[in-house]
């Protein structure tokens, strides 16, 4: 099956994937255009779609650099892993994202996957969290009471991470 979409002013050839029905834009998008279909990849914050580089907007994954601890096991990480391993699994199905803004050169969008809005699961899984001026407050704190991913008693993460924990007790 092919699919033709008009994108940024070219058109762009998507293949679909044969096991499900891509995830697409809707016709009542919050942004000017709309990029959807198979990822070409990702990192804790963002998506590679048809050679564009998304930032989901909304959401604040740490850094490589920074690392975290569990206490229990005594092992060492890269806090932005778990934002990475939870986006593969809900990118598997495709992604569609309105473009909200594009400042500079990055392209900022609220994303959709077949679980839902990407910038809350990822913020209610508790492996990001909510930017200041971003929609998932709500899911951010969920995530804090549950403790959820990064959130979990047991982890020592980066500063700003824990003066937010400190803040929601």
């Amino acid at each position: 099956m092919r699919v033709y979409k008009l994108i940024l002013p070219a058109l762009v050839l998507l293949a679909a994937p044969a096991h499900a029905a891509p995830i697409r834009c809707g016709d009542d998008g919050e942004g000017g255009a709309c990029v959807w279909g198979r990822v070409e990849g990702y990192d804790g914050a963002s998506v590679q779609i048809r050679g564009l580089t998304v930032h989901v907007a909304g959401i604040v994954v740490p850094p490589r650099r920074d690392l975290c601890q569990n206490k229990t096991t005594k092992s060492t990480f890269d806090c932005g892993k778990p934002a990475r391993k939870r986006m593969g699994e809900l990118l598997t199905k495709g992604v569609a994202c309105d473009i909200l803004d594009v400042a500079g050169d990055k392209i900022h969008g609220r994303c959709v996957v077949a679980e839902g809005d990407l910038g809350q699961a990822l913020v209610g899984a508790g492996v990001a969290r909510a930017d200041k001026n971003g929609p998932y407050e709500p899911d951010q704190t969920a995530a804090l009471t549950a403790k959820r991913g990064l959130w979990a008693a047991d982890m020592l993460i980066p500063k700003d991470w824990e003066a937010i924990r400190k803040k929601g007790e």
